[in-house]
């Protein structure tokens, strides 16, 4: 039997949502293993200062070890 958690995690970029949504992973497999999935949950842009920045909200999902 497996179990898996579920966290949410939000991650930005100067370039695209898409850039956001993989440092988010890239960022959380450093501290996390056997990450099975991730999930966009919302996309918006902060509009302060010179230029926007890309915001991405992911569910990302692992398997509890026993």
């Amino acid at each position: 039997m497996s179990v898996f958690k579920e966290i949410t995690i939000t991650a930005t970029s100067a370039d695209s949502w898409e850039d956001a949504a993989l440092t988010a992973v890239e960022r959380t497999e450093q501290t996390i293993e056997q990450i099975q999935w991730a999930v966009v949950q919302d996309q918006s842009l902060q509009l302060s200062g010179d230029a926007p920045t890309f915001r991405t909200k992911l569910k990302i999902g692992f398997e509890v070890e026993e």
